[in-house]
């Protein structure tokens, strides 16, 4: 059975969510979707007309002892996605978050659950910016984690906006340097649960000019041990927590295919086997972090690629 791709929806409070969930439903009615709302909002969702199971969830966290924030268990995520595997036939799920939440419990949940690890994948992060109100959002944590550990930010309410609108985009880009930034008008709401495959890394040059957030893109070219790769990563991660908010990864490997991996938070995603490559790209990493100088990341990566004791040629960006 192919595991089922689960799309989550977050965003700071009042930034359209709803809003945007309802558009995906309307122009989606042929898929057999679920959702699963932590709170209600402004645009009431009719379930039946679309004939979709709607799941309204008082959120319920399992606080671990001696765990941090991103490493809560979902209690109530975990329970309803049982019973949708057990009495639904989905070829999608959805989530949309409350507006003050860190999604990376809920991957946290996924990731490890036995049952939920092998039916479900997490498909792509989407988080909607609020034209209007994303300089004073943005003086908020919560919504500049948001913007953080996205893989997508989908900017709402733009037709009310009469500002300069490469402002907030250089305003989001201080976040996260790598993502992908498309007014709300511009999405194809047909594609957007389309499941895919990690897409390539391509860092987007724009004229930042703050910097809360930090970037770091190395490229590179050679062979690399998966089996050392792995354990530099994860000792990377357990060394600076969460202040290593996203990282991705796309490596040319000694296994005889390329890999795709990355990690909210120090939560690491299973593996990707990559099906198709280009051996003359090489392999890529991004990194978005804070409170950590980009010297000791790249530092740490030159003693790793030292250990395949083989030549590695190093871009930086």
């Amino acid at each position: 059975m192919a595991k089922i791709p689960l799309t989550i929806i977050t965003g700071f409070l009042g930034s359209g969510k709803t809003t945007f969930l309802s558009e995906i439903l309307q122009n989606n009615a042929d898929k057999k979707l679920s959702i699963i709302v932590n709170e209600f909002g402004e645009v009431g969702l009719d379930n039946t007309i679309l004939n979709q199971a709607i799941y309204h969830l008082q959120e319920r966290t399992i606080l671990l002892q001696g765990g941090c924030v991103c490493c809560n268990k979902r209690e109530d995520l975990v329970l309803q996605l049982k019973e949708i595997l057990n009495n639904a036939d989905i070829e999608h799920i959805i989530i949309e978050t409350t507006g003050l939440a860190n999604p990376a419990p809920i991957i946290f949940s996924l990731l490890t659950d036995s049952v939920l690890q092998h039916h479900f994948f997490v498909n792509e992060i989407l988080t909607c910016v609020d034209c209007l109100n994303v300089f004073s959002h943005l003086q908020q944590e919560e919504a500049r984690l948001q913007i953080a550990i996205s893989d997508k930010i989908v900017l709402t309410k733009q037709e009310l906006f009469e500002g300069d609108f490469e402002e907030i985009i250089n305003c989001v880009a201080n976040h996260n340097a790598f993502v992908e930034i498309l007014p709300k008008n511009r999405i194809d709401f047909k594609d957007i649960l389309t499941p895919r495959e990690t897409k390539r890394l391509i860092p987007l040059q724009r004229n930042l000019h703050q910097d809360t957030t930090y970037s770091l893109s190395i490229s590179f070219q050679g062979l690399l041990d998966w089996s050392v790769f792995s354990i530099w990563l994860s000792m990377l991660l357990y060394k600076y927590g969460e202040k290593i908010l996203r990282f991705k990864g796309i490596l040319d490997t000694n296994e005889g295919y390329p890999i795709a991996i990355n990690s909210v938070l120090h939560i690491i995603h299973p593996p990707l086997h990559l099906k198709t490559w280009d051996k003359e790209r090489g392999s890529e990493l991004v990194f978005i972090f804070k409170d950590i100088h980009k010297e000791d990341l790249l530092e740490s990566f030159k003693v790793f690629a030292h250990l395949l004791q083989q030549k590695v040629v190093i871009s930086i960006h």
